[in-house]
């Protein structure tokens, strides 16, 4: 961490406090009281490499700071501190370019954290060009997607950055491949948790005898396999966010130890007497249908509006064509680097292909596409004809069977049995044709003992 901070700040106290951190941790500081004397500062000949804005200035605030840093073309980064807890007034500084906000009082390893993250995003801008065609930098929110504009994706996006900085548990729903834990991430990142551990469970491989000691945590010699203390998913997260993954999944006898835990920010370790505290943020996902779980006795009501504080819908892939192009695009980019290929460019009719195209399993199988076109290409551009399991598909028509989890066992792995039979062994057409996701799949063929 290293170069010259600005600290905007009316309240003298704190602000002389920032300044003497700064100084202890080897870079100068200027403390300014208000928006016309940090102007001028930035009006100077030395550039500053970060600004540290409070909101709430005597004469203006740091939105308008913002716009006049804009109006001037000073690049400079921009961190907005703010005690009001103001989540609109703080996305609506980001997006008019502030690198970050934190709320007050400082947290300073969040704050060295964000100081760190915005003069690293600094240097990549400013690093020199070496190749003719360097490779693209990804910051860790575009390694997996880019953000559609699509007007139902732009609303996801909207939703993501007002319950970012809040503490409320999110409930993020949506087809299968959409990009559930995606958005969790984000949600992680744009806290003022963004420091702190990102754990993700899948709650489908939780057995009901394990779950306990793999959210919980255990003593050594608790049960037969307990052979070392096990810290647990919760203390794991602690300070950070924990990511239940279709947790409609969660055995319904480990559901009430859930509600407590979260009720009373406790955790007690398995063959233990004693109760620890945790401090970790809640985020869940789930492609199932909770409120028809909770009709029919599968998922605790309680537990299900502790976790939906705040519920956001990922769409589906078929529901955005218009941002079809530049995910493609990006996993075109991704592809070449992780294959050593050069692909340049997809073509229009191969474009028109995978507009037309249905996509059940969304972007993962976007992904999956683009990258066996870029395998196969032989030239620099993706043609229809690199895709012509597409074309397959689309011309396929395979009668949707209803598995419903309220018919009886035998029944269901009969279901089970026949689309498989019907689609030679391929899992993802048997989901597909089930209509449930191929991780139910494999669960339900792992409970009826059907052969992976």
């Amino acid at each position: 961490m290293n170069g010259r901070i600005l600290i905007v700040e009316d309240d003298r106290s704190f602000g002389l406090m920032l300044q003497k951190w700064f100084e202890r941790s080897g870079f100068p500081a200027t403390l300014c009281s208000g928006m016309v004397a940090a102007q001028e500062a930035l009006s100077q000949s030395e550039p500053f490499q970060l600004v540290l804005s409070d909101l709430r200035l005597p004469d203006g605030d740091g939105i308008m700071l913002l716009s006049w840093l804009n109006e001037k073309r000073l690049s400079v980064p921009v961190i907005i501190m703010t005690g009001y807890g103001e989540v609109q007034t703080a996305v609506s500084a980001i997006k008019l370019g502030a690198f970050d906000f934190l709320e007050k009082p400082i947290n300073p390893d969040i704050l060295t954290k964000k100081i760190e993250a915005a003069f690293e995003a600094k240097r990549e801008r400013l690093a020199p060009v070496e190749k003719p065609r360097p490779e693209r930098k990804y910051n860790k929110e575009a390694k997996v997607f880019v953000e559609g504009q699509s007007p139902l994706s732009l609303q996801m996006y909207t939703h993501i950055d007002l319950v970012a900085p809040t503490q409320m548990a999110v409930m993020v729903i949506g087809d299968s491949g959409t990009g559930k834990e995606h958005v969790a991430r984000l949600i992680h990142t744009r806290s003022n948790r963004s420091a702190g551990p990102f754990i993700a469970v899948d709650c489908g491989s939780l057995s009901i005898e394990l779950a306990p000691s793999e959210l919980f945590g255990h003593k050594k010699g608790s049960f037969t396999s307990a052979i070392e203390d096990k810290t647990g998913f919760f203390r794991e997260a602690h300070g950070g966010t924990l990511f239940l993954d279709e947790v409609g999944n969660l055995p319904y006898g480990v559901q009430m130890q859930l509600l407590r835990s979260l009720q009373e920010k406790k955790v007690r370790p398995v063959g233990t007497s004693t109760d620890l505290d945790v401090d970790v943020r809640i985020i869940t996902a789930t492609n199932e249908n909770l409120e028809k779980a909770i009709e029919e006795g599968n998922f605790r009501e309680d537990l299900y509006h502790r976790l939906n504080e705040f519920m956001i819908r990922v769409p589906s892939l078929r529901e955005c064509v218009e941002d079809i192009p530049s995910y493609a695009a990006h996993f075109r980019e991704e592809a070449n680097r992780e294959l050593g290929r050069e692909v340049a460019v997809i073509s229009p009719d191969a474009l028109a292909v995978l507009k037309n195209y249905h996509w059940p399993g969304n972007l993962r199988e976007l992904r999956n596409v683009i990258r066996r076109a870029v395998l196969f290409t032989r030239g620099d551009i993706i043609t229809a004809e690199s895709l012509p399991l597409l074309t397959t598909r689309k011309e396929e028509s395979l009668p949707k069977m209803d598995l419903s989890l309220s018919v009886e066992p035998e029944e269901e792995k009969e279901r089970i049995l026949r689309a498989l039979e019907q689609v030679k062994g391929n899992k993802t057409k048997a989901a597909i044709l089930l209509q449930i996701d191929r991780k139910t799949l494999y669960n339900k063929m792992h409970q009826y003992n059907i052969g992976l």
